[in-house]
């Protein structure tokens, strides 16, 4: 079953498209295509230029499949982007030399500008947002490209380049086919731990824009649910009653889920939400420490996160409460009003509670913080191989550092939640399915010693 499409994609081409390019979109993802058949794939459309996005968990796999690219056609212009390449600008082009042109942040216009220039590079210094290398071969990074505010006047992303028939993904807990949809770029938060290269400035679509967007997919495609991948939907009130009240007065039969803040949300937005569609909402929580919560900048309160929860879960919608562990200093203690605030939390109906362990991006805080303590090197590269020995204990991405330091090793940490929140019945069934997916000495010595670590965990 397909996931979503992903929309940086369908927006650049769009844009592309308008300004007279022919394009083709390959979703490797969907298609579930290796790096070899990727590439073969997309030189089958004897393309002039390629775009490749990535984000830091799949970068590896876009890099192998440029480097097959190139091989094949030394002459095409490789150009890549999205929120991994743009934050790792010139470390990508230092240690990947087959990568022509890095497009930071928002990249219709300058993709577009980019195409109509090249190879002409001595013109390259007047695009803005990209990196490049000059005609002497040094690593150039433009000035950044100011933002487009509002991106209403951009084209709905070319959902006619994806085979919508094929993505059947469904918003968890529903048996009806869902869509990514987005309203706005950007949010206006500074969390340590966010890894998106342009959240400082929000930039919104009107409400009748995008709720024409919805009507579209719905009517056209027959898309029921939809999913609202702003990064925080909830920011402005106004404006989410607004959208609320287009899809009530257009009658549009849909069901939707939403990401929010705890400190964005009341009563009359939840209750409009609920009536134009939402039937779940998630919200970042992170720590049950409030010492944590102002050194990761999350700037909400522990009142707030029981208000929002409960006032959504009386609502009817189903609540979705995300928490993080491993977060820079955090203590013992600081875990215990985590695992407390995390039982609490469950007892209110409709509520989902997960955590995960605290995973370092690029061009974070949480970076410079695990640079300057010796958790990561100084000179560490995001795109030269690199694979944590311990993903297979937290069910992670081997691709991602992980936040880890004496006294709070993942397994100690990882211990100290599962005796917390965990009883002894769904420990030995844990365990047991552990066991019988063990196919080697090494990880049958893993699982004793994470054993012995639990043991003596408080």
């Amino acid at each position: 079953m397909a996931g979503l499409p992903f929309l940086g994609v369908g927006y650049l081409a769009s844009y592309l498209e308008k300004n007279g390019y022919e394009v083709k979109i390959v979703d490797t993802h969907k298609e579930n295509l290796n790096e070899s058949e990727m590439a073969e794939k997309i030189m089958s459309f004897e393309p002039e230029a390629v775009g490749v996005s990535a984000n830091t968990h799949n970068r590896f796999r876009a890099i192998e499949a440029i480097k097959l690219l190139k091989k094949k056609n030394p002459n095409l212009l490789v150009v890549v982007g999205g929120p991994h390449f743009s934050l790792t600008d010139k470390d990508a082009l230092a240690v990947v030399p087959e990568i022509d042109v890095v497009v930071r942040s928002e990249g219709e216009v300058a993709f577009e500008e980019l195409l109509s220039t090249w190879p002409d590079r001595e013109r390259l210094k007047n695009i803005l947002g990209i990196t490049y290398r000059d005609e002497n071969g040094r690593i150039v990074a433009n000035a950044n490209r100011p933002f487009l505010m509002d991106w209403s006047e951009l084209p709905f992303p070319s959902w006619h380049l994806y085979n919508l028939s094929e993505y059947r993904k469904q918003i968890h807990g529903t048996d009806f086919r869902t869509i990514g949809v987005i309203s706005a770029r950007g949010c206006p938060n500074h969390c340590t731990f966010c890894a998106s290269p342009d959240n400082s400035v929000m930039r919104l679509r009107s409400a009748k824009n995008f709720v024409d967007e919805l009507e579209f997919l719905n009517k056209k495609y027959g898309f029921e649910g939809f999913n609202f991948w702003d990064d925080t939907l909830t920011v402005i009130k106004s404006r989410v009653m607004e959208i609320c009240q287009e899809i009530i007065d257009r009658k549009l039969d849909i069901k939707w889920y939403a990401r929010a803040r705890v400190n964005t949300v009341d009563k009359e937005m939840i209750d409009m939400m609920k009536k134009a569609g939402c039937i779940r909402i998630s919200f970042g929580v992170e720590s049950g420490s409030p010492r944590v919560l102002a050194v990761v900048k999350k700037n909400i309160d522990l009142s707030q996160v029981d208000f929002a929860t409960r006032i959504c879960s009386e609502a009817g919608l189903v609540v979705s409460l995300n928490f993080m562990v491993n977060l820079p200093t955090e203590t013992m203690e600081d875990l215990r009003m985590t695992a407390d605030l995390i039982k609490k939390l469950k007892k209110i109906p409709r509520t989902e509670v997960g955590y995960g362990f605290s995973l370092i991006y690029p061009g974070t805080e949480m970076e410079v913080f695990a640079k300057e303590n010796g958790i990561l090197p100084k000179n560490f590269s995001w795109n030269s191989p690199f694979q944590t020995k311990k993903y297979k204990m937290i069910g992670a991405d081997p691709g991602i550092p992980y936040m880890e330091w004496p006294g709070k090793e993942l397994e100690v940490v990882k211990s100290f939640m599962v005796k917390n929140l965990m009883d002894r019945g769904e420990i030995f069934n844990k365990t047991w399915r552990k066991l019988k997916k063990i196919k080697s000495w090494s990880e049958l010595i893993s699982l004793v010693k994470a054993g012995a670590v639990y043991l003596r965990s408080k």
